[in-house]
């Protein structure tokens, strides 16, 4: 499954559209006053539609930006009213925190790594679960280059285990060590 969009209330449809416009997403689908479409830089989708009330946000919107200092300072500089500035936080991500015209809160944040591959992650993920049991790969480029960089290693190799089991020497899987 994949996350395709998400979707917003919004009570000002023209105030909406020019705040989005302004955070600098791209908008493809327009039929005022009820809904727009945004697409980001690198495709995902986000839209708003119109609604009498826009209640307390029970959620936040995040959007990831590599340069978020110099990205805040622009949009300040384009009328853009942040609550909180760019802060570092304990997970390792930097926040810079905002509401939308209608209320939304939203976050704009560079999380690097950690975005995916915090230092806490578990390990109950399917494709994570495949790279661990893919031994193919263990070891080589295309595997490395799967890995966040805090884990990778440039020696990392397999390492074949044999072991006696019922008076026999048994060969095992290729081991990598990074999962031990």
């Amino acid at each position: 499954m994949k996350l395709n969009q998400v979707t917003v209330g919004c009570v000002d449809y023209d105030a909406s559209v020019n705040f989005y416009e302004t955070l600098g997403l791209v908008q493809i689908v327009d039929s005022p006053p009820h809904y727009a479409r945004f697409e980001t830089a690198s495709g995902e989708t986000f839209s708003i539609h119109t609604v009498d009330q826009v209640f307390e946000p029970t959620s936040m919107i995040y959007f990831e930006t590599a340069a978020l200092d110099d990205e805040v300072a622009a949009l300040e500089a384009k009328g853009i009213i942040f609550d909180a500035p760019p802060t570092d936080q304990s997970w390792g991500w930097r926040e810079a925190r905002l509401h939308d015209p209608a209320g939304n809160a939203l976050c704009l944040f560079h999380g690097g790594d950690n975005r995916r591959f915090p230092p806490w992650r578990i390990s109950n993920n399917n494709q994570e679960k495949e790279m661990k049991n893919d031994n193919s790969n263990s070891g080589t480029r295309k595997h490395d280059s799967q890995q966040p960089k805090a884990v990778r290693r440039s020696d990392a190799r397999s390492i074949w285990l044999a072991y006696p089991v019922g008076g026999a020497i048994n060969v095992g899987w290729p081991h990598d060590p990074r999962w031990d």
